[in-house]
């Protein structure tokens, strides 16, 4: 058996080539290359059955030479070497079917673990025909899931598997993806393969990007894909996932094709349609062209009544608010996930920096932090209850601090309600509160840090400057509804304030 080791860095060919007992392996012959060009040349001359591989070389990388290679060698395995920052670029390499990615710094224990795994492949290959056809029907799945295949290769698998153009007449594709973190669990083909078989139809079955099943459906001379009624597909489906077990999952199902060029497009619908998963919830069966209701996206008023809620500590009204979103976007499952996710990600946010703005020691997120935790969610049920949790532990920490009871809290509160009233001042707040005039000062100055009445101003100026900008109201009109009768006194205190008068903020801004 030949194996090519390919790495630009010479420390590490040497380490593997002479640490490595590779005729206890099974590898006869032992090829080593510097880059990915002169791999690829390597390989022209000599037939390769492994090939291990750095990702980023120069002249040409691991992932161009080991396409060109698959393609002389379509039974090569592949095993990459990468390093952390080439976790994303490996995506690129996932049509390739790499056996194993070994993490750098590569250690000989792990290049012995891959290689005796890859030596197997090979021999299973070489000796048995089943496993041999199981690969080459996998492959041709995969192919089959590409917009543009290769015809050469296309036709070469089609006669391996027995097939022609003329088999895919009348066929449909299926697709399962598997959300847990370790993929298609091991054993489901083939369980699937009997059950497949059970039911009399014929198909082609492959894994595809790690957490894919791919199935292709095929007409037979008794049984046609057309004549298949959407409740036998699922009821067939449900079937197969019960071989998950305690596995989450998503199923969707494409449209029908009428021959080999359209499978493509019922392989593609059979994607866009996993989107509905989002909106069914887990371990749901979604068909393409089921749903055909528009997206929906709440509008300014949602957002401002929702934080209106948080500002009047209303809790109830506040789920309720989310109650209906989760509602309606239930009742729109063609909407883009993405913007499900921007949308919830707007109504914590803003829950975050109410927190911010009135000093509330509420738990904190970074926004990629919050980003994260909804990127998370699998399902708009998930989604939501993200949501629902984190507004509900808000609520229950300010009933626990008594937030709404301390002096700056409601002090902050009356500001608010009659920051437009010009009486508004010490006196007005010691009025309101039955506490004294000293004593609110002493205690607002020790947990903010600043004066009631710097506070008044502050939170004046601060409407008025939005105003300024959100509106064509003349400056008087703007000042009178902050609470500043007097014009003159406002621009000189806007100005104290921001460096600039009204009119020239405005007009700068």
């Amino acid at each position: 058996m030949i194996l090519l080791l390919v790495d630009d860095e010479f420390h590490v060919r040497k380490k593997l080539l002479h640490k490595i007992d590779w005729e206890a392996l099974g590898i006869d012959t032992l090829l080593e290359a510097e880059d990915g060009e002169s791999g690829y040349e390597t390989a022209k001359r000599r037939k390769i059955d492994i090939l291990i591989s750095d990702i980023r070389m120069p002249r040409m990388d691991g992932i161009e030479m080991a396409g060109k290679i698959r393609e002389l060698y379509p039974d090569c395995v592949i095993l990459f070497l990468s390093g952390y920052s080439d976790k994303e670029y490996l995506r690129s390499a996932i049509s390739l079917h790499a056996l194993s990615y070994i993490d750098k710094p590569v250690s000989p224990e792990q290049v012995v673990s891959a290689v005796r795994e890859a030596v197997d492949y090979c021999n299973n290959m070489q000796n048995s025909t089943v496993f041999a056809a199981k690969i080459k029907e996998a492959r041709l799945v995969r192919l089959l899931c590409s917009p543009r295949p290769g015809e050469e290769q296309l036709t070469s698998l089609l006669k391996d598997c027995g097939l022609s153009p003329l088999s895919f007449s009348d066929s449909r594709t299926l697709l399962l993806q598997s959300l847990s973190a370790d993929g298609i669990p091991a054993g489901l083909m083939e369980h699937a393969d009997e059950l497949f078989a059970q039911s009399g139809l014929r198909y082609i079955m492959g894994d595809y990007h790690d957490n894919f099943l791919v199935i292709h459906l095929l007409s037979g001379e008794e049984q046609l894909v057309s004549d298949l009624s959407r409740p036998f597909l699922r009821s067939l489906l449900q079937r197969l996932s019960y071989l998950l077990k305690n596995q989450s999952y998503f199923i969707a199902v494409g449209v029908l094709a009428e021959n080999l060029h359209e499978l493509y497009h019922s392989y593609q619908s059979a994607v866009i349609s996993l989107q509905q998963n989002f909106f069914l919830g887990m371990n749901s069966i979604s068909f393409a062209g089921e749903s055909d209701a528009s997206g929906y996206t709440p509008d300014d008023n949602f957002r401002k009544g929702l934080l209106s809620c948080v500002k009047q500590k209303d809790a109830e009204g506040c789920f309720r608010l989310l109650d209906s979103l989760y509602a309606a976007y239930q009742s729109h499952p063609s909407g883009l996930i993405s913007m499900v996710r921007e949308d919830y990600y707007a109504c914590l946010s803003q829950l975050f920096q109410h927190c911010l703005a009135h000093r509330i020691d509420f738990q904190s997120a970074s926004s990629q932090q919050l980003w994260d935790v909804i990127s998370s969610a699998h399902t708009l049920k998930e989604l939501h209850a993200i949501a629902v949790n984190l507004y509900q532990s808000y609520f229950d920490f300010v009933r626990e601090n008594r937030e709404e009871a301390s002096v700056s809290g409601n002090i902050r509160r009356l500001v608010e309600e009659n920051y437009g009233n010009p009486s508004l001042g010490l006196q007005f707040l010691s009025e309101n509160l039955k506490l004294s005039q000293s004593y609110i000062s002493q205690l607002f100055k020790q947990e903010t840090g600043t004066t009631i009445n710097q506070y008044i101003i502050s939170y004046r100026i601060d409407m008025a400057s939005s105003q300024l900008l959100k509106s064509d109201r003349k400056i008087a009109d703007i000042a009178l509804s902050c609470g500043f009768p007097d014009q003159n006194y406002f621009t000189k205190l806007f100005k104290k304030c921001t460096g600039m008068t009204p009119s020239e903020y405005r007009g700068y801004v």
